[in-house]
């Protein structure tokens, strides 16, 4: 876990980055849109509690499941 006044490294950051691609490849999110701008922060909220390892973050991150508005998600239901 990160405690306050704790810097996050260089190789931390191009890790977290490389999940975030990653998943964003997997899921069809561009990375800079409002969902892959979501996706970076929730990955970077679980890093900040303790989920410091690539593999571990992957794993939270595909057993989430998708992250769709909860609007959107209940306008999908509707019309299937």
């Amino acid at each position: 876990m990160l405690y306050p006044g704790h810097v996050v490294m260089d190789d931390e950051l191009a890790m977290l980055a490389g999940v975030h691609k990653t998943l964003c490849q997997e899921r069809g999110i561009e990375l800079d849109s409002v969902r892959g701008q979501r996706l970076a922060a929730h990955l970077f909220k679980m890093f900040l509690n303790g989920l410091t390892e690539q593999e571990e973050l992957l794993q939270a991150a595909r057993n989430r499941g998708p992250l769709i508005p909860p609007g959107q998600a209940f306008q999908q239901s509707l019309s299937t």
